[in-house]
Order: C-alpha cells, then sequence, then structure tokens
C-alpha cells in the first residue's frame, strides 16, 4: 500500500516538474509590466553568454532563477530517482 501511495506522489511530482518546466522556458504574454514567462516572472534580454547558448531571440528571467531552475529541475529528478532506486532495492 505504501509503495502504492509513493508512486502515486512520485508521478504527480514529475508531471508538476514537466508543466512547470514548460511554463517556465516555452510559453510567454505580455501584461502591462511587460513581457512574462508561464509562471508570471518578468522576462529581460539575455546576455550575450547567454544567447550563444540558448539562441539569439530568447528572452529570460536572469540568472538567479536560471540557476534556481536548474537546481529544482536536477535535483528533484535525482531525488525521484533515489527514491525510485530504493523502492526496487526494498
Amino acid at each position: 500500500m505504501l509503495k502504492k501511495v509513493v508512486t502515486v506522489v512520485l508521478g504527480i511530482w514529475i508531471v508538476t516538474l514537466i508543466v512547470c518546466g514548460f511554463l517556465a522556458y516555452f510559453v510567454t504574454s505580455h501584461n502591462e509590466g511587460g513581457i512574462c514567462d508561464g509562471l508570471g516572472r518578468n522576462l529581460s534580454e539575455a546576455p550575450i553568454l547567454a544567447r550563444i547558448f540558448f539562441g539569439q531571440d530568447r528572452m529570460w528571467t536572469g540568472w538567479g532563477w536560471f540557476v534556481g531552475d536548474m537546481v529544482i529541475f536536477w535535483g528533484s529528478l535525482a531525488a525521484i530517482m533515489g527514491i525510485f532506486s530504493r523502492m526496487d532495492s526494498k
């Protein structure tokens, strides 16, 4: 029973991670404050280093949000894989 609950919770976590990642990087909107991503964060022109890697017309939220997004995304994937591997070993 506990294994099923953990599996459902991890599934919800994965879906939430995918949806938030999609909203953050592929959805933009215009409001009175300017251009925002799908999570409502203001976007600005990317610096030259970011444009080299992500494309010339790419806007972004800044280094702080970029680093935070990467830590949350990759940390969540590592945690999910760790939990799944522990469930399989028991």
